[in-house]
């Protein structure tokens, strides 16, 4: 007897199928001559797995996206998947075994020749909590080449109360059969559906009625283009997040419609942009908070619509912004994030701007140039150390700024155009802490101030007969250094004491040395301040 063909019965051309690690799209289906019985015309995703476009000895049967993604596959060697339904049975049903199904035989740590059994704990009664369904509020099914829904309302019955669901890397060959499965989660507030190629929906707006609660979509990994976006946008009234990361987008050329006026997150990550001006295009979206930019091919930032110093029009709820893996290289770009009225969080690494100094130093070039920043590369930005970055940048920018036409006295202070814009909070700098001494202004490049020597006052207010005593302490000593000296110093033991600094420039103010990690120049300290040691 021959081998019994599969039924083919809900495959369909637009099909996804699995096949030896692969997945693919059924295209045709049918005889190809001179060879009997069905074929399966089908288009890889991977575009080397094929053999060819479509055609085949002069004939073409379907057209593949790529040269060599397309190919004939026999049905029995397709795998078309399983539904929604079956595959929550399969990953959340209850295990009838002593272990709820883990094998012990593979549970081991390998190490110097022997194996060492790793004993499990509570495995069954994780197995009897997941396995009650409708108690169920995520669901993570990624990669268990589901195809459909399953039964009809079999999901709303069965799982009532789920609010976030992965069913990235399925076989889910269409929006319409998401839609299928979302409209029977009444609570599904979180949806990941990537790296599926999902059909294009004849009618978005639709499928609306699927959506209704759903807050935050991510579609990673799925070869969509700005416009896809947006014609899907209008499947979700009430988006607030949309995670869009490593597709096609290359432009956005326009602005966001209506139906994501809400949204507060958008990730953009790994798309090559083309430049600066596509990003100015989601800068109209009032309630956008978070804005990831990483791997997007970036050069340059800029706001045009205001002068330096100004505040733009653009991102006006912005708070954080990521700029990671990307091709900035001037400063300039940093005076522009200036512009944005609420920044507070950056996250900026391995661009070649980062690549101009230390770490130390490029973090106190970003903390001096954006006034708002709370967090860099996601370390708390404290008061200390801004009023240091400020300071170490008006001395170091000092020069120039004479040059330029800047001036002790306030009413000769002018410095020219051209350098208000390459500096545009100096004047800020100036007007907080007095222009810099003529013995301040050395060239010098940003940090370079902390490798000489400090020229201080001490004195312990609780040892009054004692005088003061005067030290050249060097700029990089550390807090935890400093403390036995003063020990030495003083002859007082091992005795709790902390350690206070004042300043010339702000006479009746403590600054505390609340970090003892912290080198000397971290606080700004400067020549002719006193160290004021309190028990």
């Amino acid at each position: 007897m021959g081998e019994v063909e599969p039924s083919l019965d809900n495959v369909t051309v637009g099909s996804r199928f699995y096949s030896d690690g692969y997945f693919g799209t059924v295209m045709y289906i049918g005889e190809v001559p001179p060879t009997k019985g069905v074929w399966l015309g089908v288009d890889w995703d991977d575009a080397t797995r094929g053999k060819h476009d479509g055609s085949h000895e002069g004939r073409r049967y379907f057209t593949a996206r790529y040269p060599t993604s397309g190919s004939f596959l026999r049905p029995k060697k397709a795998d078309f998947g399983i539904s929604m339904y079956a595959a929550l049975s399969e990953r959340y049903g209850m295990v009838e075994d002593e272990h709820a199904g883990v094998i012990l035989e593979e549970m081991y740590v390998q190490g110097k020749g022997k194996r060492t059994v790793v004993e499990v704990v509570g495995a069954r009664k994780v197995n009897i909590q997941q396995s009650q369904f409708d108690q169920l509020k995520s669901l993570l099914l990624k990669d268990m080449k589901i195809s459909g829904a399953g039964p009809e309302s079999a999901l709303e019955n069965t799982c009532p109360n789920v609010e976030e669901l992965d069913i990235s890397q399925n076989l889910i060959p269409s929006w319409e059969e998401v839609a299928k499965i979302a409209v029977q989660l009444k609570k599904l507030e979180i949806l990941n559906l990537s790296e599926n190629q999902l059909r294009f929906p004849d009618n978005p707006p639709g499928l609306c009625s699927a959506f209704l609660c759903l807050k935050t979509i991510i579609l990673n990994r799925m070869q969509l283009c700005w416009r896809q976006v947006l014609d899907f946008s209008k499947m979700w009234p009430d988006i607030q997040e949309i995670l869009i990361c490593y597709n096609n987008i290359s432009t956005i050329s326009e602005l966001p419609p209506p139906q994501l006026h809400n949204l507060t997150l958008i990730d953009l990550e790994g798309n090559q942009l083309d430049g600066w001006g596509s990003v100015l295009q989601l800068g109209t979206l009032k309630r956008l908070e978070t804005l990831h930019l990483n791997k997007t091919g970036l050069v340059n930032i800029f706001f045009n619509d205001v002068q330096p110093g100004e505040t733009t029009h653009y991102f006006p709820a912005l708070k954080c912004l990521s700029l990671n893996d990307n091709r900035i290289q001037e400063w300039s770009s940093f005076n522009e994030l200036n512009k944005l009225s609420v920044l507070e969080d950056i996250l900026i690494k391995r661009n070649p701007i980062t690549e101009t100094g230390t770490i130390e130093q490029v973090r106190e070039n970003m903390v001096a140039r954006i006034k708002g920043l709370k967090m860099c590369n996601r370390t708390a930005v404290e008061e200390g150390e801004r009023r240091g970055a400020e300071i170490d940048y008006l001395k170091i920018h000092g020069q120039e700024w004479r040059q330029a036409g800047g001036h002790q006295d306030p009413e000769k202070n002018k410095p020219h155009q051209e350098f208000l814009c390459k500096h545009p909070r100096y004047q800020e700098f100036v007007a907080k802490y007095g222009p810099p001494e003529d013995s301040e202004m050395q060239k010098q490049n940003m940090g370079a101030l902390k490798h000489d020597l400090l020229s201080v006052e001490i004195k312990n207010p609780n040892f009054p007969e004692k005088p003061t005593i005067k030290k050249r302490l060097p700029r990089t000593m550390k807090i935890q250094k400093l403390k036995p000296l003063i020990q030495r110093l003083y002859k007082i033991g091992d005795l709790d004491f902390k350690l206070v600094y004042t300043s010339q420039k702000a006479q009746g103010t403590e600054y505390d040395f609340d970090d003892d990690l912290k080198e000397l120049s971290y606080f700004s300290i400067e020549d002719g301040d006193t160290i004021l040691v309190k028990s």
